[in-house]
Parts: C-alpha cells; sequence; structure tokens
C-alpha cells in the first residue's frame, strides 16, 4: 500500500519529469528557430537577387533590410542601399548614404548592442556621403586621400573629412573582419572611385558602377571615365571571388550572375557600335547628312551624324535585349552615343578601324 510519503515523492518526480520536458521543448524550438535564421545564400539569392523584390511593397517603415552574409547586412530603401558588418568589436558601416543612415541607425540597435566603430566613404558624391554627419563622432571615418581632396573643396559639414586616409591600397582588420581597399588608378563614375572587398564574406563593394538586372545607367553612369567603365566588369569577375556585388543603388543585391550579364550588355553593344559605324545604311545617311549642312555649320553636322549612329544602334540593341533586362528603352540612345563617341571618334581601336574603309567622323 503507497503511503502518503511515496505519494508525494512519486509527485515531485513527476514535476521534475515535466520541468525537464520543458526545457528539452524549448531547447529543441530555439535550435530550430536559430537554425532557420542561419545565413542562406542560395536563399537569398532566390529572393533578394530577383526582379520581382524590386517591384515588391516596401514595409510602411519606409526601408527594409536582409542578410547577405552571417555578419552583413543590406539596408534600402525605394531605391538606394548600404551594407554594415556587426564584428567581434562592433559595427562598419559602409557607404554612408544619406537617405538611408537614419534607418541603417535605428536597425543596428535592433541587431546589436555594439558600437558604431567605423564609417567608410565610397566616394564624395553627395548622395553617398552626405550621410557621414549622422554617425557618432566616435566612429573611425575612412576615406581615400584623393577623395579627401574633393570633400575639403566642397567644405560640406554633411561630409566631414575622414580621420584615416590611404592611396593606392588599404586593409580593415578590425573584430574578425577584413576589408580590402583598392584604388584601381582610373575610375568609372566619379573623379576617385574605389573597389572594396569582404574576402570571407564573398562580398565585393564597386558603388555605381551598374544596376543588376537593368540596362546601363545613363551615359554609362555619368561616366568620368567611360573606356575604362567598359572594361571594368571583365577585370572585376577574373580578380575578384565574390558572390555579391554592392553598388548602392536598387532595392536587390548584385550577384556575379548580373555582372556576367552586365559585360555581356557591353560586348554587345560594342559590336553593334562597329557594324553601325562600317554599315552601307550608316555611310549613306552621312552621306546625305554632308549635303545638307553648309560648311560652316560643322556643329550641326558633326552632332547629327553621331545621333544617327546612336538612334541606329540603339534600335539594334533594344531589340536584342528588351525582356532580358529592365528598362532597355529608357536610356540606349544616350548610352550607345556615348560609346560610338569614344570607340569610333574619340580613341578607336585601331584593329578595329582597320576593318573600316577610311574615318566614318571626325572631331
Amino acid at each position: 500500500m503507497e503511503t502518503k510519503k511515496t505519494k508525494n515523492v512519486r509527485k515531485q518526480v513527476g514535476v521534475k519529469e515535466t520541468v525537464s520536458l520543458l526545457f528539452l521543448i524549448l531547447f529543441i524550438l530555439n535550435t530550430s528557430l536559430f537554425a532557420q535564421e542561419k545565413f542562406d545564400m542560395e536563399k537569398t539569392k532566390a529572393k533578394y537577387a530577383s526582379r520581382d523584390y524590386v517591384y515588391g511593397k516596401l514595409p510602411e517603415s519606409g526601408f527594409n533590410y536582409y542578410k547577405i552574409a552571417e555578419n552583413a547586412y543590406f539596408v534600402h530603401d525605394n531605391f538606394e542601399h548600404m551594407v554594415f558588418f556587426v564584428t567581434d568589436n562592433g559595427v562598419v558601416v559602409v557607404d554612408p548614404v544619406p537617405g538611408v543612415s537614419p534607418y541603417t541607425l535605428k536597425l543596428i540597435p535592433q541587431i546589436t548592442d555594439k558600437p558604431i566603430t567605423h564609417v567608410i566613404y565610397s566616394h564624395h558624391h553627395a548622395d553617398h556621403a552626405q550621410g557621414a554627419y549622422l554617425y557618432p563622432k566616435s566612429a573611425i571615418l575612412i576615406g581615400n586621400e584623393t577623395m579627401t581632396e574633393f570633400l575639403k573643396a566642397a567644405e560640406d559639414p554633411k561630409r566631414p573629412l575622414p580621420d584615416v586616409t590611404w592611396k593606392d591600397e588599404y586593409v580593415l582588420e578590425t573584430g574578425g573582419l577584413r576589408l580590402e581597399f583598392k584604388d584601381l588608378g582610373r575610375n568609372w563614375h566619379s573623379q576617385k572611385d574605389i573597389i572594396m572587398y569582404a574576402p570571407q564574406q564573398k562580398i565585393l563593394f564597386a558603388i555605381d558602377m551598374f544596376h543588376p538586372d537593368a540596362a546601363p545607367w545613363i551615359h554609362w553612369g555619368e561616366s568620368s571615365d567611360p573606356d575604362f567603365a567598359f572594361q571594368l566588369p571583365r577585370y572585376l569577375l577574373d580578380n575578384y571571388d565574390f558572390e555579391f556585388v554592392v553598388i548602392g543603388h536598387e532595392r536587390i543585391i548584385g550577384t556575379r550572375f548580373h555582372m556576367e550579364q552586365y559585360e555581356a550588355q557591353i560586348k554587345d553593344m560594342k559590336k553593334i557600335v562597329f557594324e553601325v559605324a562600317m554599315s552601307p545604311e550608316y555611310h549613306k545617311l552621312l552621306e546625305e547628312t554632308t549635303q545638307r549642312y553648309h560648311g560652316s555649320a560643322a556643329h550641326y553636322e558633326y552632332k547629327e551624324k553621331i545621333m544617327t549612329a546612336a538612334e541606329l544602334g540603339a534600335s539594334k540593341y533594344i531589340m536584342n535585349w528588351a525582356g532580358k533586362v529592365r528598362n532597355v528603352r529608357l536610356n540606349a540612345v544616350e548610352n550607345i552615343q556615348t560609346m560610338f563617341m569614344h570607340m569610333i571618334v574619340l580613341d578607336p581601336p585601331i584593329k578595329e578601324m582597320q576593318k573600316m574603309k577610311g574615318n566614318v567622323i571626325t572631331h
């Protein structure tokens, strides 16, 4: 017969078993949740590097964010983005975009209680640098030496001068993060552009270089050196092992596929430019243009010859790429115009020009 004492012991054992079981369930749930939160690169590409995400609705907050590595976060509004890394020592912010920085500053405390230790300039343009003043003064501000000269000239309190400047190459190592900086010697967009690379995360930063899943931006990204802009994708694909490329605009994260797609557009546009320059159709139009203008109207004649080539080339490019990338028609004429002027008029490659009969057009 069971005594009262035995019953109490059995009840206590039952309670202990129940508590142990609850702890076990909680542990399993936490482990499961942790596993779900673990970064999945392919899943990220499928969801956030796709055209569908470009047209998705933003949250009411006006921004969204997602991981692009276990410790790297991509923050964006409708059309701009920036990235921050959470390290063992603190947070490293890259490219202080003014429109997105307030969201980033709001988000960081939700992710980590670590302080912001570094803020990094990509280049001096206001749309990428004017958020720098918002960050703690204790954070180390890093910028290229030549870029700093443009900041000095601007005298903009929203773009404070860097605490650390560098020339040619630089490496930031902090809290387990390695970030490599390189000045390629030529520029694709501003008067001083730089490449940044996080080798552990396989993230490349080439700000304002191109737009993922889109036609080239107007005049090849308002390029300061279009000829170099045409060469850059191949250089980066050959020299950097990256999965994601951060370019500063769009909601979607760029990938290696997007850069290959962009390079394919460049190759096709080059082919089109030379086909147009050598075509009987274009030469016939050149003759008609020359006959129509008086000798004193050289400026008008030159402009019409350039625009004729641009319009012929743009129609071919649109036919080849419509439906494959976004915004194909938007800047087609301007981009063919820029490429034609550089590759046919200003600095033509000799081997290609030898295939052509005589000079097509002179400046």
